[in-house]
């Protein structure tokens, strides 16, 4: 069991997010660990019996052979690599201790180990999935400080006074190698997520455990500089940037912020502006947060019954109303906008989703492109006599990858646009499918293609440099999607 006592350690790993923002300093454990250098030898499964049986005294090449299956030559090449490895004597008879070792998956000198950093919670004893290869300390400005200041831009010289998070008085459960893999794991699937995304170039060194050799017997306490934020991806109101930056967001310390926030008024007042809100005089962060989403429930109830029949639309519907009312509260900072955009493109994905779920597509009887064939897709849209479907919605849809709407009618995710050529193929087979009851007027389909194509620019960062005229996102402009999104929803409402 390890208790935590401040020891004036300070990190930082991810650079300071744009807009709105609160420093927050939270309190871990660093336990080091060791572990062995994945780029050491390893013997594959022809190797290993070779090598065996050079141990067990079988060393004419007839007899491996007879008794592995494997080719004379694979079995000359192995015993060459043995002796050239180090692994066998030169007269490839027996084997050399270093052979041994490896054979007998013996611990590897210090030489061979690696160092990572694994993080332990010291609000709630829980392990971080993250794991470092280094340390990233950074210095407060005043070392004997209650509360520590730091200058994190050295060109601007402004400093930054993060709020201090209290740890727990009370022992944490000690790391053992089940935290250790649970942790691993998690981090490996969100490190692998960040590399499908493309940005493997911009990512940290990662870190391979293939078996622990050793954990530190005592962790060192330090902190964690990470950032608060109007939540944008999600129903809450702040959520935690991923201080390592393989996420969006530090999912796994979402509940603990509500926690903390439930403990710490002063935590409530300090990031109650990055919502646009006052913390009110009379309520917890727990009444307040509940009261907001009472409304937007109350609200759903009157204004949209039929959604709770499909809990996914439901609560991106709510999401979205969540946003509304925080514009028509007054809260247009540019991350608010582009958040609100955001989620309305996901509601419309959600409901585009649902259609190709509840009338899937026959793809097999999709035509297979070997290259890009718009005129192709031109014809095929046309074929299906969609209502809404005029000819530059067509034209804009077939300029969609047909072999990625063929993979959204199976998995669905992918674009908009994407998405919704895929729910069209559902019309095949289905003659009652909606999009062969709703006409152009219903589904203003315009406004869809407008809305996709707004946030994707929205999306890339604008400069004078790219040439490009991006347009100005405003309060009216997102409150119209916002209310064209749920309009939208609404017309399949008889169907969910």
């Amino acid at each position: 069991m390890a208790a935590f006592a401040d020891s004036g350690i300070y990190l930082s790993f991810g650079r300071k997010p744009q807009g709105n923002r609160e420093p927050l300093l939270w309190p871990v454990l660093v336990h080091r660990v060791l572990y062995p250098d994945p780029k050491r030898a390893q013997l594959n499964i022809f190797q290993r019996a070779v090598l065996g049986l050079v141990r067990a005294h079988v060393v004419r090449d007839e007899e491996m052979v007879a008794l592995t299956g494997l080719h004379l030559d694979l079995i000359k090449l192995i015993l060459a690599q043995g002796v050239g490895n180090g692994w066998l004597v030169d007269s490839a008879d027996a084997l050399t201790e270093k052979g041994e070792r490896l054979l007998d998956d013996e611990d590897i000198s210090e030489s061979d180990m690696k160092t990572g950093y694994l993080f332990q919670d010291a609000l709630t004893g829980r392990f971080w999935p993250r794991l470092v290869a280094r340390l990233q300390q950074i210095e407060p400005l005043d070392p004997m400080a209650r509360f520590p200041e730091f200058n994190l831009n050295r060109k601007t010289g402004k400093s930054t006074k993060p709020f201090s998070l209290a740890p727990l008085r009370s022992a944490l459960p000690p790391l053992d190698p089940e935290s250790l893999m649970r942790a691993y794991k998690d981090y490996r699937d969100d490190y692998r997520a960040h590399q499908q995304l493309g940005y493997s170039s911009e990512l940290a060194e990662e870190v391979r455990i293939q078996g622990v050799q050793r954990l530190d017997d005592v962790a060192q306490p330090a902190s964690v500089l990470v950032w608060a934020v109007a939540d944008t991806v999600g129903a809450e109101l702040w959520s935690i940037k991923d201080p390592f930056e393989l996420r969006e967001t530090a999912w796994w310390l979402q509940e603990s912020l509500a926690v903390q926030l439930e403990r710490d008024a002063n935590l409530l007042s300090r990031l109650a502006s990055l919502i646009g809100e006052s913390k009110p005089e009379q309520h917890n962060y727990g009444q307040w947060r509940d009261a907001v989403r009472k409304q937007v429930e109350i609200q759903v109830m009157i204004e949209y019954p039929w959604v709770d029949r499909q809990p996914d639309i439901q609560r991106h519907l709510s999401a979205l109303l969540v946003r509304r009312k925080r514009l028509e509260d007054g809260d247009i900072e540019p991350s608010e906008l582009d958040a609100a955009l955001v989620e309305c493109q996901k509601l419309l994905e959600v409901v585009m989703q649902w259609l190709i779920r509840s009338y899937p597509a026959d793809i097999g009887q999709l035509p297979k492109q070997r290259r890009p064939d718009f005129s192709l897709n031109e014809k095929l849209l046309s074929a299906l006599e969609v209502p809404a479907f005029t000819k530059p919605i067509i034209g804009v849809l077939a300029r969609q990858n047909l072999d990625q709407v063929i993979r959204a009618c199976s998995k669905p995710k992918s674009s908009l646009k994407a998405l919704l050529f895929a729910a069209a193929m559902g019309t095949l087979a289905v003659p009652g499918h909606p999009l062969r009851k709703l006409n152009s007027d219903d589904l203003r389909l315009d406004r869809l293609i407008e809305l996709a194509d707004l946030r994707n620019k929205s999306s890339h960062a604008q400069s004078e440099f790219t040439g490009t005229v991006i347009p100005q996102i405003t309060k009216r402009k997102v409150l119209d999607s916002i209310q064209y999104a749920l309009d939208l929803t609404s017309c399949f409402k008889e169907w969910m």
